[in-house]
């Protein structure tokens, strides 16, 4: 019975394998979200696939209001909030967006080429094809879900004070400029047409 097995092909001519094993494995993610989200992906693990969807989601999601945009953003006074834990928390979580989620940065994602043999017969045949490992973290564990409620329910308390104060100061602002004036700027609404282009900022 032969026995097959591998040795890891640390060279720098390997690094575009390792490169393009890894974006192939960034494209099936997305082509097996696509076909479970249709429901065509009975060829996927559904636990895994959307374990993964998911944690991306959350974490992009979270880490939206503290970043740049065209957009406010929460900044250090409500960081101020959190203690030394949750403080923690929210480092990890933007971290796991910026370096693992959004750009392939930190060691949670892991492409390895390797050159494979046959244990019995490398000395004769010596190695019989090259060949790439991927591996990767592909979701939030239960604790840090947990920690991302428990920032959310901080962050929604502040928020959600905010944005009672910012009522309260454009009423008393809006109620002493003219009516006339003001009821001329009409309805307008949210429409597909008046999006622009995906790569427009939007006006703030």
């Amino acid at each position: 019975m032969a026995t097959y097995t591998w040795v890891d092909l640390r060279h720098s001519e390997a690094a575009l394998l390792a490169d393009l094993h890894g974006i192939k494995a960034d494209l099936e993610s997305a082509r097996d979200f696509a076909l479970s989200w249709r429901g065509a992906g009975d060829s996927v693990s559904p636990a895994l696939q959307w374990g993964e969807a998911l944690s991306i989601a959350m974490v992009v999601k979270y880490s939206r209001p503290f970043r740049t945009g065209v957009r406010a953003r929460l900044e250090q006074d409500a960081l101020d909030l959190l203690d030394l834990r949750q403080r923690e928390a929210h480092e990890y979580l933007l971290a796991y967006r910026d370096k693992h989620v959004a750009h392939s940065v930190n060691g949670y994602e892991h492409n390895q080429p390797r050159l494979n043999y046959c244990v019995e017969r490398v000395a004769e045949e010596g190695f019989t094809d090259v060949s790439c490992s991927h591996a990767r973290v592909v979701g939030l564990n239960g604790q840090r879900m947990n920690d991302l409620v428990e920032l959310c329910g901080v962050f929604l308390s502040e928020v959600e004070q905010r944005i009672e104060a910012e009522r309260r100061r454009l009423l008393a602002l809006f109620r002493a400029m003219p009516l006339d004036e003001l009821l001329k700027a009409g309805q307008s609404g949210f429409g597909a047409e008046r999006l622009g282009r995906v790569s427009e900022r939007r006006k703030p």
